[in-house]
């Protein structure tokens, strides 16, 4: 693919060299005498020293660190964020629709919204509970976006591949609430951490 602001950068070394080689071929010219060549003798600049570079704490690896690194995750907002994450997935998951041909209001806005503050919070500093974490996120958006590109965009009702798109989205949603629930499980029995309250008390069956 053409790119003219990369064309134009490379070929200015390249006219540069054909003019210094123009000039140099013009004619003979007087040999500079020693004071000019000392002069245009480059001096060595001095080399910087580099400035260290911040060593990276290496990753929690016995069982009594990483307890510690996963109990600062969810102490300073990683637990917060997951329990708005589990309210927002119990409301959103209330909007299904129960039979075929129903018409239903679909928002996923502060479902999504929940999802990218979470994100903020980086891994989970376990393996196990990452593994189920990174899955929940994956599976709540795909299947949350699933559903919304499942909408006909000409008529309030959908098409038989619409609607079976629609499904579709849901079950992926469905998958990742049983991420969700392995990462809360895993947070509890494992870390002893849980929220002060049930976050599933609205769940649906």
């Amino acid at each position: 693919m053409n790119r003219p602001g990369r064309v134009s950068v490379l070929l200015l070394p390249l006219v540069t060299a054909v003019l210094l080689t123009g000039c140099s071929e013009a004619g003979p010219q007087a040999s500079p005498s020693a004071a000019t060549q000392r002069a245009r003798t480059p001096t060595p600049a001095p080399s910087a020293t580099p400035s260290p570079t911040p060593a990276t704490p290496p990753a929690p690896s016995t069982a009594a660190e990483i307890a510690e690194a996963v109990d600062h995750w969810y102490e300073f907002g990683g637990g917060t964020a997951m329990t708005s994450l589990i309210e927002e997935t119990v409301k959103a998951g209330a909007r299904r629709p129960t039979e075929d041909l129903a018409i239903v209001t679909v928002d996923f806005e502060d479902l999504l919204q929940a999802l990218t503050t979470a994100r903020l919070f980086g891994s989970v500093p376990d393996p196990r509970t990452q593994a189920a974490w990174s899955a929940a996120l994956e599976n709540l958006e795909n299947g949350a976006q699933g559903v919304l590109d499942s909408a006909s965009e000409t008529s309030l009702f959908q098409s038989p591949a619409e609607t079976a798109q629609m499904w579709q989205g849901w079950d992926t949603f469905d998958k990742g609430v049983k991420n969700l629930k392995a990462v809360q499980a895993r947070l509890d029995g494992t870390f002893g951490l849980k929220p002060p309250s049930d976050p599933w008390k609205e769940e649906w069956s």
